[in-house]
């Protein structure tokens, strides 16, 4: 009879987590976990702030009576955060239901938080793309009013100035250009002989590398090819004639490109500024007709 009922006490203590515990003879509530629990394991939670506080992280918890202290040792030597999480024993299934049911909790108020910061973000992107808009439109009419402005500014200078004399800054300016003008002519000309004479130098090379190779073809009685060197430097000739000429061509047509804005704006100015109207009364109607 003594063994039935020690088999049945064991059976009960490997099955039931709040069995009497023999180890813990002082402890015999049901809310006390066994240690005899063979559904048993140790899991990890984050740490407490009252833990936390103390600065030992998971050092400065105690371990539970009903665990052995080579498991809490092991427990916390396997730790993978020891200073933001703690070892927590989990004994019984229903403890195990309990975790379970308070993960799956956490996990819908997680995410029921993403949903409604998913709503947020493309609300943002909503407002950030109609913001867009609107900056896009403002900047356009801004350029239109900024426009407006500049050729209502424009004609009232026009007004101011009728009937005032050229200055002598702009004669001395538009006479600079002219000369600023014939100097690129010159330089343009002289660009134009230059790729003539390189056209010439080209022919005459290739006319001396042809002779060359007839008279080794005549003086061997075979068609011998012309040496690699000779076809080197004629190469290198022509190449660098053609890169100097290139070059010149480019700095013709900057000079050529500088000296039309010059032109431009002081004919602009010139005519802004030197304009002569018979009646004035007239051309301010004209001018401020047009909006």
């Amino acid at each position: 009879m003594a063994r039935i009922e020690e088999a049945i006490y064991n059976l009960h203590s490997k099955y039931s987590p709040n069995a009497a515990d023999p180890m813990n003879p002082a402890f015999v509530g049901n809310d006390i976990p066994s240690s005899l629990c063979a559904f048993s394991a140790i899991l990890y939670d984050p740490l407490p702030s009252e833990y936390r506080a103390r600065g030992g992280g998971q050092l400065s918890v105690p371990r539970p009576s009903h665990v052995d202290g080579r498991a809490w040792t092991e427990a916390l030597a396997r730790n993978p955060d020891p200073g933001e999480l703690m070892p927590v024993p989990l004994v019984g299934a229903r403890a195990l239901h309990s975790r379970i049911v308070n993960q799956q909790e956490r996990a819908d108020a997680l995410a029921t938080h993403a949903g409604k910061l998913r709503e947020t973000l493309l609300y943002l992107e909503n407002s950030a793309s109609s913001s867009r808009d609107v900056m896009a439109r403002s900047n356009m009419e801004q350029d239109a009013l900024r426009r407006r402005l500049l050729e209502i500014m424009r004609k009232v200078e026009i007004v101011r100035c009728m009937g005032q004399p050229t200055q002598r800054a702009e004669m001395e300016a538009q006479h600079r250009l002219g000369e600023i003008t014939k100097r690129v002519n010159v330089v343009g000309r002289a660009l134009a002989d230059l790729e003539e004479r390189g056209r010439q130098q080209a022919r005459a090379w290739r006319m001396k590398g042809a002779t060359i190779e007839s008279r080794q073809s005549d003086d061997t009685g075979g068609s011998l090819p012309m040496e690699e060197e000779d076809k080197l430097a004629l190469f290198q000739v022509l190449n660098g004639q053609r890169l100097g000429m290139e070059r010149l061509g480019s700095i013709v047509k900057r000079d050529v490109r500088d000296a039309g804005i010059m032109k431009e704006e002081l004919t602009n100015k010139a005519s802004s500024s030197g304009g002569r109207v018979n009646a004035l009364s007239s051309s301010r109607a004209a001018i401020f007709g047009g909006r």
